[in-house]
């Protein structure tokens, strides 16, 4: 009888082995389940690393094209002083309209 006064059937020990041998076969597919598992995961875990590894490339690549940017305002502007001057430069010499 079990705790609450039910009457168990009797088993015979071929069916108590054919119910260890389910048992077995379960557990082993539940394993072979778990390292497939665990296999797939080290996968994630690596592209995760790569992925990581991309955006921290990234970060510092834009660091340096804001840098870049910085640098390219001051540098237009004297370019474009350089240009005026050689322009104020010309028109005096009275290079653009010859006589």
């Amino acid at each position: 009888m079990d705790d609450f006064g039910n009457e168990l059937p009797a088993l015979t020990r071929q069916q108590i082995n054919a119910r260890f041998d389910t048992g077995s076969e379960r557990m082993a597919a539940i394993e072979r389940e778990l390292g497939k598992t665990r296999q797939e995961l080290g996968e994630l875990k690596q592209q995760l690393a790569d992925l990581l590894e991309f955006f921290a490339a990234m970060k510092g690549a834009f660091k340096v094209l804001n840098w870049l940017g910085k640098l390219a305002r001051p540098t237009a502007a004297i370019v474009a002083l350089g240009v005026a001057l050689t322009a104020a430069w010309n028109a005096a010499r009275g290079g653009i309209y010859p006589k």
